[in-house]
């Protein structure tokens, strides 16, 4: 935690999508050598914690998931990795047990508790809670695990207003903000899939999507439409107050050449 300024510094880093083979690219873009760019500017900032909010692999093979523990090794402080439509959530728990990268579910870290939850259904491009997933969610909540919580997910609870991306989003969004309308401790809701940045509040609960660690999509398009913006990743400061500061950091160039027409998605 950072003493000096009474918060702690959380870094949301989000869909690799990354390939057994080293050289796999999605239109034209090396999704590993984006995601080592993006971590080298991770690792110039004093960060405490780090989320990866799914969509790690795009082939679900093992090479994937260990490409992606050499790069995250290289920041030198825990993370915690969540399950995207994309992902092998067997293999994810296997390759990354109880350590400072791991899929744990729930973290404390002074007045804050980060809570992870997986949205995945096996075999769908879209997302749902499951009731026991809802249930523990419930439990962890009530049991008052910290004063303030972020809770992370992978796909976007709410419209964005890309209705290719509305269609494949939270299914039983409804049921998570019923849990979540009971707990005001919630502060922030953060999620991953929309290859985006998208920063809301509503009802007192701050919505924060962030972009890609490789290709990004175009905000408000009707159809599928790639962004030429650089991949970047969000950062959050969190206050004892239960107050946070946020935004988006970019690489300052693309770390190689889009190609629209290359099929990859």
């Amino acid at each position: 935690m950072n003493s000096e300024r009474n918060c702690i510094n959380l870094v949301q880093i989000s869909d690799p999508h990354l390939f057994a083979d080293r050289l796999g690219s999605m239109y034209g873009l090396n999704t590993l050598q984006s995601l080592q760019a993006v971590v080298n500017e991770v690792a110039r900032q004093p960060f405490d914690l780090g989320v990866v909010t799914g969509d790690l692999s795009q082939d679900h093979q093992p090479g994937a998931y260990h490409h992606l523990r050499d790069v995250l090794q290289g920041l030198k402080m825990p993370l915690h990795l969540i399950p995207g439509n994309h992902d092998d959530w067997a293999l994810m728990r296997e390759t990354f047990g109880e350590g400072n990268i791991s899929c744990n579910k729930a973290v404390v870290l002074g007045q804050w508790q980060i809570i992870l939850l997986n949205t995945q259904v096996v075999g769908e491009v879209g997302g749902c809670l499951s009731g026991s997933e809802l249930s523990w969610l419930e439990e962890t909540l009530a049991n008052g695990g910290a004063a303030h919580v972020v809770v992370c997910i992978h796909h976007h609870p709410v419209d964005i207003g890309s209705r290719w991306l509305d269609q494949i989003g939270l299914h039983n969004a409804d049921k998570l903000f019923e849990v979540l309308a009971s707990y005001p401790q919630v502060k922030a809701l953060l999620w991953g899939h929309v290859h985006q940045a998208f920063d809301e509040c509503r009802a007192g609960l701050r919505l924060l999507s962030c972009p890609s660690t490789c290709i990004q999509f175009r905000p408000g398009s009707d159809k599928f439409a790639l962004d030429l913006l650089p991949p970047g990743y969000r950062w959050l400061r969190l206050y004892d107050d239960g107050s946070l500061e946020t935004g988006i950091r970019r690489l300052e160039t693309m770390p190689g050449q889009i190609d629209p027409d290359q099929k990859g998605y």
